[in-house]
């Protein structure tokens, strides 16, 4: 630019300058020649007198050179002084519209640009809080972004192939059916966990130019399903037996297959039938209420000690040859009334029934600061340790026959264990077999 303006000034004064030149060196050769006749004409004169234009040319050119430098210097530094981070002011009247029309376009580049950044911003920030992982390939398979989730799934994916990142057959071939341009989906099982990948094209015109893969956690709603159906299958053969013993027992009376003496023993063991069958439904419903999380809170402040002895009271026709004992201190604590004795009453009953004659059921209460626990232990059966896992499981039982024999439902412990989360506690098991079992209830909040 600077180059440009130089010459530009130099052929607006060189032609001046030159012209200046010749006409002063001729008028200077007339007054020094004796005449004008002596030359022969004006061209002679004009020949004769080209040495001096020379001579004078010179000095033109050169005076030329040095004001066009200098002009050109000028306005470059007032051009160089505009500042196109900020508004400026027009050093020129004829620069004026110019450099309002630059300002204008520089503020209204700075305002999208900011409106760019804001919304590259957000959308990152979205994105990076996704729980689904999401990672974006080109047409060739690398990985060019991924976001915290799947980088969680994955370690060092950025710029690698996702054929490298995971081996997966069947992931490698969705991933090369997807960059034909088909959507397509799959199950993927990795680090213990189920992965729903839903694989996208990305398109650039009419052909597909990457993909963009999302994979979403199924582990627990599989779980949930499979929980599901393992309660339904488990729901309908419990309610099956009770129900199939009280329909043959009516049937035999009902058509006069039993003598009169049976007939109150039937009566007798439909009864029991149906008080099982009740129970069962109580407990499903229980069970049904905690699951939708439609249970009340509705606290009140009550003296647990006393609603343990309230509690061990009402079983004492159970326990028969099984002693009860209440030991611990007494105090207050804000709760659920009924949960709380539908808890302690589970536990005890879970103790006697499989307990052995002559043994103990041991209730204990303790607090610490607003932490306290129910502890629960019996001299009974004990569990196996392979069982404890799943002990707390719906309709779980160590032993089907004895559990049939006491009248249990499978239900009682899941119970407890509900109970005891609604109010943010959490539940601990210690049995070793043949020699008793121990059940913790550890409560946070003595004021739930």
């Amino acid at each position: 630019m600077k180059r440009r303006i130089f010459w530009s000034i130099v052929t607006l004064i060189l032609p001046g300058a030159l012209l200046l030149s010749a006409a002063v060196s001729l008028a200077f050769y007339i007054l020094l020649s004796d005449s004008a006749e002596t030359v022969g004409g004006l061209v002679g004169i004009f020949a004769a007198s080209l040495p001096v234009v020379f001579l004078f040319a010179v000095p033109a050119l050169l005076l030329a050179n040095h004001v066009a430098g200098k002009l050109t210097l000028e306005i470059i530094k007032t051009l160089s002084r505009i500042d196109f981070k900020s508004e400026n002011e027009a050093a020129y009247d004829e620069l004026y519209p110019y450099v309002r029309k630059l300002d204008r376009q520089k503020r209204e580049n700075d305002e999208r640009c900011a409106a760019l950044a804001g919304r590259a911003e957000t959308i990152e920030a979205i994105v990076e809080s996704l729980k689904e992982g999401l990672i974006l390939i080109d047409a060739n398979g690398l990985a060019l972004a991924a976001n915290k989730s799947a980088r969680d799934i994955f370690s060092g994916i950025e710029r690698e192939n996702i054929l490298h990142i995971c081996r997966e057959p069947e992931l490698q071939e969705k991933v090369q059916q997807c960059l034909t341009g088909e959507s397509t989906e799959l199950l993927l099982l990795r680090n213990g966990k189920t992965y729903s990948v839903f694989l996208s094209p990305v398109y650039n015109g009419e052909a597909a130019d990457g993909a963009a893969l999302l994979f979403l956690d199924m582990t627990e709603k599989l779980k949930s399903e499979k929980q599901r159906r393992e309660f339904s299958a488990n729901v309908s053969h419990e309610l099956k037996t009770p129900l199939t013993t009280i329909s043959a027992l009516s049937e035999m009376i009902a058509h006069g297959m039993a003598h009169e003496s049976d007939i109150k023993i039937f009566a007798s063991r439909i009864s029991e039938q149906a008080g099982r069958l009740i129970n069962i439904i109580e407990d499903i419903i229980r069970l049904s209420e905690f699951d939708e999380g439609g249970v009340h809170k509705e606290y009140s402040e009550f003296d647990l000690y006393k609603l343990a002895e309230s509690t061990i009271d009402s079983l004492k026709d159970n326990a028969k040859n099984v002693k009860v004992k209440l030991d611990g201190e007494r105090f207050d604590i804000t709760a659920n009334y009924r949960m709380f004795d539908e808890l302690l009453y589970n536990l005890v009953e879970n103790g006697i029934k499989y307990n052995k004659d002559g043994g103990l059921v041991t209730v204990s209460l303790s607090r610490a600061d607003d932490l306290f626990q129910i502890s629960v232990s019996d001299t009974g059966i004990g569990i196996p340790e392979k069982h404890l896992p799943w002990i707390f499981e719906r309709f779980y039982r160590v032993e089907k026959s004895r559990s049939k024999k006491t009248g249990g439902t499978g239900l009682g412990l899941s119970i407890v264990k509900h109970i005891t989360e609604h109010h943010g506690g959490h539940v601990e098991m210690e049995s070793v077999q043949g020699a008793g079992t121990t059940v913790h209830c550890i409560f946070f909040k003595r004021v739930i």
